[in-house]
């Protein structure tokens, strides 16, 4: 059991290594922190990534009777993606329960070598059936970093009927072609909304009212819906009946919500009942007002949209924070107030139920609400979108509130929603590569005598780039991955294709073919396009419905002959 060097010299071809490494001595080596198992990223990249023919849909079941029965009340779901990409719904059988470990095994051992079975091709959708006690939010967080990811996991099965009865039965999409984008910040006077609002919220609204103007960002209209307040006393009621009010109007709309997610009141919860009932809420100001599964059950709500909520719990809550052992030595060490040794004592303890929340649940579940949900199963920290960035002078804050901005667009733009999320996804990637150089810089600056103070910057810019991880992996998609905003706006070549040529006339055919190879390229929109040609949005989607639907047909009939 040797390890193996696969490097040779350039000139003989002789290896460098020709006897490798026996592995108990390399077992030896200095160790280092391994967190995901997941640093190579050998997923399909072939083919556009919103076309299911060609990166293919597959469900993900727990193993036993529980997973059968999940599977039936999905069934309708998985024949219309069946249909769609043309083959079979390959479903994998997971056992309940996986640790990180457990994942990163399950997936060199059946997800990477599913294409021995799977037609040489693994699919990239994944469904996930079942909440967190059954397929762990760690399996979804660790898939996620490489495939399109999203779970569907109700509590009562008609629940589980109706969400994908409305993804089967799907929206009108003819009179829209855009989404409406809403912003929605509680800002209850507490340095964190008020730190969310001025380094999250502002940014990215500013951003997108900039871009939304340029045509980089083809929303329908950008609502930014106010928090009613009476000078310093704010109005919760208000506050909701005006979220309420603008999502009921926001039809295969976009909603970004920041505020403080309910956790456990000073009393602590009543039962284990009442904890998922109402943990993950989304907390409306300071008079105690909630947002809860009881106000979405059947009002009209962001009808065929997608909710990102910015909160604690949001989505869910794990069986055990990632944080506890942080915040543990913290107090132990005296570095907390007395306050917030009580989040320490909230937090989930080993061996404790995790789910998903019931407020995400509820609007999925309802007919009138919306089609996919993304938010955070752990703590939600401003790590997200501020950063300390290590320079000679010390430490210097940083906004990162961009990092919202590709997934918001890939939204807005039509992408499936497990496209959209693993655009969010890639940052995990990024820290993952900083944490392994730091660790590097670090075992290296151990051996020397001098190390002192650049020691100390680097061990704190390790800790603050595993806290960033380990916030921004939590944010999880709930949810169908291969769903989409019901828009006639599609990303290009993929989804309803209209081949009536009669639409390629009011324009030169030269100068619609290079309009279209800039928005294949990317390097346009088609509001940009259509503004700087003078024609309707719609007519330059349509030379793109054309110019790709000619493409095909000319590939099929070249590989026919």
């Amino acid at each position: 059991m040797d390890i193996q060097l696969f490097l040779a010299h350039a000139d003989d071809h002789e290896p460098m290594l020709r006897e490798g490494i026996p592995f108990e001595r390399a077992v030896e080596a200095p160790s280092i922190e391994v967190r995901d198992s997941t640093r190579q990223k050998v997923a399909s990249i072939q083919g556009v990534a919103d076309d299911l023919a060609a990166q293919r849909w597959a469900l993900v079941a727990p193993l036993g009777p529980v997973g059968d029965r999940l599977l039936s009340l999905v069934e309708p779901l998985r024949k219309k993606r069946a249909e769609e990409q043309g083959r079979e719904v390959f479903v994998y059988r997971v056992e309940p329960g996986m640790d990180a470990v457990a994942t990163a095994r399950w997936m060199q051992g059946e997800y990477r070598d599913a294409w021995r079975r799977v037609e040489m091709f693994r699919p990239r959708y994944l469904a996930l059936l079942g909440g967190p006690e059954l397929i762990s939010w760690q399996f979804q967080q660790i898939l996620a970093q490489e495939a399109f990811v999203g779970r569907i996991a109700f509590d009562l099965d008609a629940h589980y009927e109706a969400y994908v009865d409305k993804l089967v039965r799907g929206f009108a999409v003819a009179d829209q072609s855009s989404a409406p984008v809403l912003w929605h910040s509680v800002r209850d006077g507490s340095r964190a909304t008020e730190e969310g609002h001025k380094h999250l919220m502002e940014p990215l609204a500013g951003w997108a009212n900039a871009a939304f103007a340029s045509g980089a960002f083809d929303a329908e209209r950008l609502v930014d819906v106010p928090m009613t307040s009476s000078g310093s006393t704010l109005d919760p009621t208000s506050a909701a009946g005006a979220l309420l009010q603008a999502a009921s109007e926001a039809r295969a709309g976009l909603l970004f919500t920041m505020s403080h997610g309910a956790g456990v009141p000073k009393e602590g919860w009543k039962s284990a009942e009442e904890q998922r009932g109402f943990q993950g809420s989304m907390v409306l100001g300071r008079k105690g007002d909630l947002l809860t599964a009881n106000d979405l059950t059947k009002a009209t709500f962001l009808p065929g949209g997608v909710w990102f909520m910015f909160a604690c719990y949001g989505a869910g809550t794990p069986s055990e924070s990632a944080y506890l052992p942080w915040l543990e030595r913290l107090c132990t060490l005296g570095f907390l107030s007395k306050s917030a040794t009580n989040v320490v004592r909230a937090l989930p303890k080993v061996g404790e139920r995790p789910f998903v929340a019931a407020l995400p649940q509820t609007a999925l579940a309802n007919p009138a609400g919306p089609i996919g949900f993304i938010g955070h199963v752990d703590l939600a920290w401003s790590w997200s979108f501020l950063e300390y960035e290590a320079t000679a002078r010390g430490f210097v804050l940083k906004n990162r509130a961009e990092r919202f901005q590709s997934v918001l667009q890939a939204l807005v733009h039509g992408h499936r929603l497990g496209v959209a999320h693993r655009e969010w996804m890639k940052f995990v990637g990024t820290v993952n590569a900083e944490i392994t150089a730091l660790d590097e810089l670090i075992m290296q600056r151990a051996a020397e005598t001098s190390a002192g103070v650049d020691m100390r910057i680097l061990q704190i810019a390790r800790a603050n780039a595993w806290m960033r991880r380990q916030d921004v992996a939590a944010y999880v998609l709930l949810g169908d991955p291969a769903a989409r905003l019901p828009i006639t706006r599609f990303p290009p070549g993929v989804g309803r294709v209209t081949t009536n040529e009669s639409t390629m006339f009011s324009t030169a055919v030269e100068d619609q073919i290079d309009a279209v190879l800039t928005i294949l390229r990317g390097t346009a929109s088609t509001a940009s396009t259509a503004k700087r040609m003078g024609v309707s949005r719609r007519e330059v989607e349509s030379w793109v419905e054309v110019f790709v639907a000619g493409g095909r047909s000319a590939l099929a009939k070249r590989g026919n002959g």
